[in-house]
């Protein structure tokens, strides 16, 4: 089911300062997804920038959009020197991969960095337009609903619950590479965030296809679990329980059933 990511930036506020002469930032934002990389104009001189960006639209399927995190870095614009860091942000587009899903993802985002913590927020627009795809054999499993209560939430009812379904994704440490002994501190931890993100979304994206083999729609009780395992790389498991949900239509069908007053209390 090939689609398009758009993407707008609109705002930040309460940027750190990254120059020290007029106590202010020069800030910029790249928008990266997958190997495409779209970047703001410079706004300069100031810790509240109103970017107001033209919407940046990515071509992508599905399968990616599972996978792949929406990675937005904050920079500060240095006209003789690198660019300096200020944070980033990762947005899960998963969410807005099924029929019932919102159709936008907007709001303050804060802005995080590995050595300094948050530094700021950013607000951000995201929208996916999804294409139809009778391909049988693709490897997404969009629109299947993922729940971490233990129970079926209040708005649906269970017809079938299939069965336990489990999955494992195993990947190198980056910080068990040999490029980590020339990376700086920031670059390796943030190489270990982005991993750690494509593996959650890989995972998540592999449960849901053996749920879709046996003819559901969700996964209830859905657990990730971490090991960080040393040489051997990172580990990340998921377990659930296959169900096939119906959400009901009216709010009244999953309130609680009121008991009508008995005759005697009437009288």
């Amino acid at each position: 089911m090939p689609g398009k990511l758009k993407v707008k930036i609109v705002a930040g506020r309460h940027l750190p300062v990254m120059d020290r002469a007029s106590d202010l930032t020069d800030a910029f934002v790249e928008v990266k997804f997958g190997n495409t990389t779209f970047k703001t104009d410079v706004y300069l001189k100031s810790l509240n920038p109103q970017w107001n960006s033209e919407w940046f639209k990515f071509e992508v399927d599905d399968e990616d959009l599972q996978d792949e995190p929406l990675q937005i870095t904050v920079l500060d614009h240095d006209t003789y020197s690198a660019n300096d860091a200020i944070g980033k942000v990762y947005i899960d587009i998963d969410p807005l991969l099924y029929s019932e899903a919102a159709t936008v993802i907007s709001g303050w985002f804060p802005i995080y960095d590995t050595i300094h913590g948050i530094r700021g927020e950013i607000n951000v627009v995201v929208k996916v337009d999804l294409f139809n795809d009778l391909n049988r054999f693709r490897q997404s499993s969009c629109g299947v609903k993922f729940f971490c209560t233990t129970s079926i939430p209040k708005c649906y009812r269970a017809v079938i619950i299939h069965g336990f379904v489990e999955e494992l994704v195993v990947n190198e440490d980056p910080e068990y590479q040999w490029i980590d002994r020339i990376r700086t501190p920031r670059a390796s931890n943030e190489a270990r965030q982005r991993l750690i993100s494509l593996m959650s979304g890989e995972l998540q994206r592999k449960i849901g296809l053996k749920v879709l083999e046996m003819r559901g729609n969700a996964v209830v009780g859905y657990l990730q679990c971490f090991d960080l395992e040393g040489e051997s790389g990172l580990v990340v498991r998921a377990i659930g329980t296959a169900c096939t949900l119906d959400k009901l239509s009216s709010p009244a069908a999953f309130l609680p059933a009121c008991n009508s007053p008995s005759k005697e209390m009437k009288e």
